[in-house]
Order: C-alpha cells, then sequence, then structure tokens
C-alpha cells in the first residue's frame, strides 16, 4: 500500500502555519538572523532562526499550554494542522492512526530547567510538571494525548535526518498494515546550553567557523495515509510518498561526510524503490546547510544524477538546520506538487555521523 499525503502543519520561524511558511519561502525570505549578545553568550556563533514571538493559543487553552514545553507545543499545533486538513476520521478509528516524530532536541528547554533548579536549589523545588517533558518523546506523547489515537508512537533521534527518517518509518507503518494513518515528521526547540555545546564543537556558524550552519527550531508534519483509505472516503490526495534509501559513510560524530558514493546511493535508492526515472525529477530539495564541502558535493552529484536544469530549493538557507529541517523539506515538497508546479521531487537529507537519506514524492 502506497502512502500519501493529506495534510500538513508547519510551526517555524517563517510562520505558525502552512500557507504562511509557504508564502515566506517562495517568495525567499530567510528567518535566519544574527544571533543577540545574550544568545551567544560567550561563543563564537553568530546566526539563528528561532520562532521569536510564541504563544500556543487558540489551539491549545492557556492551562493545557503551561504543562507543555515548548517542542510540545509546536508539535501539538502542527499536527492539529494536518489533522483537520487531512479529514481522517480519527474519533472512529483512533487505532488504525499513529505518529513518528524526529527530533534532535525535543525536551532539552525542560531538562535543563529541571536540572537548574534540581542543583542550584534542591530536589523538592524542581517543578513536578517539568519532568515528564524532560525526555525526546514528550511531543510525540503529547500530541497522540491531545489528537487520541491509540496506534504506533514512535521518536526517531537520528541528527539532522530524523524528521526524513520518521516519515520513512511512518510509510512503512502504513505499507505493512500497522497503521491506516501516521502523523510523520519533526520537531525541535532551540536551547542555549545546547547551542553553546554545539558551538564548542565548531558546528555553528560564526566569525571562526563560517562554515557552520545556523540552527533553526519549529515542527513540519505530514498527515500519511493509506492510498486505498485517502481515495476510498474521497479525501484530497497533495502528493504521493513512493520511495526512500539510506545509505552511511563512517565518520565521526559531528563531522560531515563528503561522500559522493553514498551519497549517490541514497538518490538512487529512492528513486529505484519508486520506480522513477532520474530524468523524470522535476525539483530536488537539497539537504544544503551551510557546510561548503558537502553542499559542494551534493550538487556535484545531483547535476551527475538528474541533471543541471532540474529546479532547487534549499529549505534550510530559510528556517535553519535542525532535526526537524527535512520536515520543513517534505511539507514544501508536498505543496509543489499538490500545486502543480513540479510532478517528481527528490528530497535529501544528510546528516552529521556519515548519514545520508533521500526521499521521492510524486504528483498524485
Amino acid at each position: 500500500m502506497t502512502a500519501v499525503v493529506t495534510g500538513t502543519g508547519a510551526v517555524s520561524a517563517l510562520g505558525r502555519d502552512t500557507p504562511t511558511f509557504l508564502r515566506r519561502l517562495r517568495a525567499g525570505e530567510s528567518a535566519v538572523r544574527p544571533m543577540t549578545d545574550e544568545e551567544r553568550g560567550a561563543g563564537q556563533a553568530g546566526f539563528v532562526a528561532r520562532i521569536d514571538a510564541w504563544t500556543a493559543q487558540p489551539e491549545i487553552a492557556a492551562m493545557k499550554a503551561r504543562r507543555l514545553d515548548r517542542g510540545s507545543q509546536y508539535a501539538v499545533v502542527a499536527s492539529l494542522e494536518a489533522a483537520r486538513q487531512s479529514g481522517f476520521p480519527l474519533a472512529e478509528r483512533p487505532d488504525r492512526a499513529g505518529i513518528a516524530l524526529g527530533t534532535g532536541s525535543a525536551g532539552s528547554g525542560a531538562l535543563t530547567e529541571f536540572i537548574r533548579v534540581l542543583l542550584t536549589e534542591s530536589p523538592e523545588a524542581a517543578p513536578p510538571f517539568h519532568f515528564p517533558n524532560t525526555i525526546a518523546n514528550a511531543p510525540a506523547s503529547q500530541v497522540s494525548l491531545e489528537l487520541k489515537f491509540l496506534g504506533p508512537n514512535v521518536t526517531i533521534t537520528q541528527k539532522d535526518p530524523s524528521a526524513l527518517n520518521a516519515a520513512i518509518y511512518a510509510a512503512g507503518c502504513i505499507e505493512d498494515g500497522r497503521a491506516e494513518a501516521m502523523i510523520a515528521g519533526g520537531v525541535d526547540e532551540w536551547n542555549a546550553w545546547y547551542s553553546s555545546a554545539m558551538d564548542q564543537m565548531h558546528a555553528l556558524r560564526g566569525p571562526r567557523f563560517p562554515a557552520g550552519i545556523a540552527q533553526g527550531e519549529g515542527c513540519f508534519v505530514l498527515f500519511l495515509e493509506s492510498e486505498d483509505v485517502a481515495r476510498a472516503r474521497g479525501a484530497r490526495v497533495l502528493a504521493r510518498f513512493t520511495g526512500y534509501a539510506f545509505a552511511g559513510s563512517p565518520c565521526a560524530p559531528y563531522a560531515y561526510a563528503e561522500d559522493e558514493g553514498a551519497a549517490e546511493s541514497a538518490m538512487r535508492g529512492a528513486l529505484d524503490r519508486a520506480g522513477a526515472r532520474a530524468a523524470a525529477v522535476d525539483l530536488v530539495l537539497l539537504s544544503r546547510n551551510g557546510r561548503p564541502g558537502l553542499d559542494a558535493m551534493e550538487c556535484r552529484v545531483v547535476d551527475r544524477l538528474v541533471g543541471a536544469p532540474a529546479r532547487r530549493i534549499a529549505v534550510k538557507d530559510a528556517v535553519g538546520e535542525m532535526a526537524a529541517a527535512g520536515g520543513a523539506q517534505l511539507v514544501a515538497a508536498t505543496w509543489e506538487l499538490a500545486d502543480g508546479t513540479a510532478s517528481t521531487v527528490l528530497v535529501n537529507s544528510f546528516g552529521a555521523g556519515g548519514n545520508f537519506l533521500s526521499a521521492v514524492l510524486e504528483k498524485p
């Protein structure tokens, strides 16, 4: 059974819903901005893509929102948008719907605050409402509670490609019959302590290390469901999720492998699984994230595989790099297909530690 997209959700520094995200992305806007002195601290990092003004209302009541960490709020708001758009009857078939979210930092805000109070004050002073939100699977769990579905509930952490990996996992759940529908994508929240750690590993872009990333935050999800189910209930199918593949190249945990063979293996594998010709690809969602060597390598492989004329979008230029960025790429790819501006889209998500993931989406 092929997985198809019937809804999307987006919460990012470009906007708190899909239409705003798409409008600003297509206009060439970027939410990457210079860091403030407070954000930078004693480090050298210079850029970030944060959601500067945020409220979880009206989607989440104020009293309920107080119990959720920021990442969980992002995930609930984005997932509600995707579920409403899909129109899937969650109340009728809650056991046939699930969620798979990728993340690199979910729970970090609650965790660092809980530990700060624990160490500087006392165990008794540590805020009890923070504790359930200190783990990476808090956002996925909060979404399942809010939407009241009972199917698979999975959180994937694989550095940068986590969201794309989560979508691949969700598609597999649908293909083998474990679920009829899955919310899939990624969520991340910016955290000063995590930013400082990344900066000390020379991962962030700044005056001393210009070949680095700008961190982003937000949540981007697809509502995936079985094509048979979607067609039977008359849902609008936005895109078909037809191919995906993985490849690896051994390297240091926070280094990026500039391995053309691994990158090409992932891209070819996704196209082969989709049964799509490389020449048919008319849009590539690049993994480009500000690491010049890796970015140049990707372009060489894309040029060789699908040809230089293929249109390209680098979503991370607009929302920053994060484990959730693959979800932003998938949302953008979905609407390029739904709006008829592309017919076959290749999505790349390459990560630190030598991870190479690619996926193919096609017009409905």
